[in-house]
């Protein structure tokens, strides 16, 4: 079964242990998103009270109860929307969605996902603004994910 939890732990150490003096930019965004990706995918689990996906939602007054919950693969937005409540919330900060279009298109091209990064060779983008929205997220998410559960 899957850690997504762990994963995602793994995956923000893995993002601060490669050296930031050599050119790592493309796995650092590659390892974060996939990182947010983990996260968002164990809030889901536990938002909707299931401990794998394609099991029904046992989340009462939800719109999905009683429904399968599917995996969103990389699919950021995906994972929140199919989160009704924390939605909401996260719609109601703009900084959030700004933060969190950052982490999914890190080069911002629209074109380039943090998925298909692995096909980028290198980049000039700043790992500073990245480290900005990165860290946003995940304190965001950290700090809200007790309103979900």
């Amino acid at each position: 079964m899957e850690d997504f939890a762990g994963a995602y732990l793994a995956r923000k150490n893995d993002i601060f242990a490669l050296p930031r003096d050599q050119n790592h930019t493309i796995a650092i965004f590659h390892l974060g998103g996939i990182a947010v990706e983990c996260r968002l995918k164990s809030l889901l689990l536990d938002y909707h009270r299931i401990n794998k996906f394609d099991k029904n939602s046992n989340r009462p007054k939800d719109s999905m109860y009683n429904q399968p919950v599917m995996n969103p693969s990389h699919g950021l937005l995906t994972a929140l929307k199919r989160m009704s409540d924390f939605h909401k919330k996260a719609k109601s900060d703009i900084q959030l969605l700004k933060h969190l279009q950052t982490i999914l298109y890190p080069l911002g091209s629209t074109e380039v996902d943090y998925i298909s990064l692995r096909y980028i060779p290198q980049t000039t983008q700043s790992q500073e603004d990245w480290q900005k929205s990165f860290d946003y997220v995940c304190g965001w998410l950290e700090k809200n994910e007790k309103t979900i559960l």
